[in-house]
């Protein structure tokens, strides 16, 4: 006869959730790890181990509690973090998103975490849904602006057309004269919308299309535009300050773990390229990226 709930300690009802976790049985599994925070609710593994249950069961909000919980306990539990922004983005707040990640990123690095690489992924996705959503802002605030003085153009030519048919009703004229007046001031009035169109246009050809930065161009332990990129004996490009940087303190790849020293690293000069390119085609909203 299995044990009743009262009998399992924590660590039984953990593992029994682990198990109906690698079965897919999200709901039990769930279950069991709350019968274990019942009884041990200072172990912040149980919490981490609830809140990857609650991912799969898309409950994000539930997610950021036991992440916020596990936290709380543990200020180095990498993986509440980790799954609070994954939380967060899913989310739509991006911004929140990236602190967290940013912090697993550090945590991962500092424990040779085997899921350094999985979390930057998350950072870097974090970076860009914050940059969309202020993309899409931005756009928006544009449009409005540009719509908002196209309606003060048509507004003066309205103005201007109701002033003329006054004083046609004062003294009156051809027919013919009114309406080939009223569609001169028509035709100004779309002129100036055009040229208006052209000027936003020209102060910002990328208007209407969201900016981005291709991942390949990102240094991935900043997580900035590369200025002077060096690849490693493994194929993998960091911005030649930042990995320095790194290997004064540890002398592994801060993504593969392998042995890594200054002497391994080589100029990439394509991918330099590139990135100076980007750069200069693109200055000013780049570097904020």
């Amino acid at each position: 006869m299995p044990p009743s709930i009262i009998e399992m300690s924590a660590e039984e009802l953990k593992q029994a959730g682990n198990k109906f976790f690698q079965n897919g049985d999200w709901l039990s599994a769930e279950k069991k790890y709350s019968q274990a925070i019942a009884i041990s609710s200072t172990n912040y593994t149980l919490f981490t181990n609830r809140a990857l249950v609650r991912m799969k069961l898309l409950r994000y909000n539930d997610v950021i509690d036991d992440c916020t919980c596990a936290i709380n306990l543990n200020r180095d539990a990498m993986k509440g973090y980790y799954m609070a922004a994954q939380a967060l983005i899913q989310l739509s707040r991006p911004s929140e998103a990236l602190g967290y990640a940013q912090t697993a990123y550090q945590l991962a690095i500092a424990q040779h975490s085997k899921s350094a690489t999985d979390v930057a992924n998350v950072v870097l996705e974090a970076k860009k849904q914050r940059w969309k959503k202020m993309e899409r802002n931005r756009i928006e605030k544009d449009n409005s602006m540009l719509n908002q003085m196209k309606e003060l153009i048509k507004a003066d030519s309205e103005r201007k057309i109701l002033d003329l048919r006054e004083q046609q009703w004062e003294s009156p004229s051809g027919e013919k004269d009114l309406e080939s007046e009223i569609a001169v001031i028509k035709e100004d009035a779309r002129v100036q919308m055009d040229d208006l169109e052209n000027v936003f246009a020209r102060a910002d050809p990328q208007r209407y299309k969201p900016r981005e930065v291709p991942d390949y161009l990102m240094d991935s332990i900043s997580f900035s535009i590369m200025t002077d990129p060096v690849v490693t004996k493994n194929g993998h490009s960091y911005d030649r300050a930042v990995i320095t940087d790194h290997l004064r303190r540890s002398n592994t790849d801060p993504l593969t773990r392998e042995p890594l020293s200054i002497s391994d690293l080589r100029p990439n000069l394509a991918l330099k390229q590139v990135c100076s390119e980007f750069l200069e085609e693109n200055a000013g909203w780049a570097v904020d990226y």
